[in-house]
């Protein structure tokens, strides 16, 4: 479990440079979708921690934040609002059903880990953070540009 928690708080650091240097440049509803990414990312980090440490209030609302996002995240993905510096894949637009698919996977991981916060049991908050983890690694390597 410790190598878990190692490996998503480095990849969580790197995205968010990553995030930081993209969004260079964004406006419009481009530069709002960008901004909830980058804000689900630190909510994301800070829920492996308060997992760490045990803090259930602080990871069940940190979860429902990003479940939240989820569930309004296609809004910020209308036609025509593909242009630099977005990162998102012309496959967004071409695949919606897959996309969709795609957020309610997401949806669902998110919470799951609610559930489990509420519950107050670690494995499965753990658990749940990793296939919250693992739904963003599948939408991206079909819904984004890198």
């Amino acid at each position: 479990m410790r190598k878990f928690a190692i490996k998503s708080i480095v990849i969580s650091v790197v995205l968010t440079v990553t995030v930081a240097l993209a969004h260079e440049g964004a406006t419009g509803v481009v530069k709002t979708r960008m901004d909830g990414f980058k804000q689900s990312q630190q909510d994301f980090k800070a829920l492996i921690k308060a997992a760490q440490n045990d803090d259930y209030e602080m990871a069940a609302s940190l979860s429902q934040s990003l479940e939240q996002w989820g569930l309004s995240m296609t809004d910020y993905f209308p036609a025509g609002s593909n242009m630099p510096p977005s990162e998102a894949a012309d496959t967004i637009w071409s695949d919606p059903d897959g996309f969709a698919a795609a957020v309610e996977n997401y949806v669902n991981a998110a919470g799951a880990i609610n559930a489990a916060a509420l519950a107050e049991d670690k494995s499965a908050i753990m658990a749940a953070i990793k296939l919250t983890s693992d739904s963003c690694s599948s939408c991206h390597k079909s819904y984004r540009v890198k």
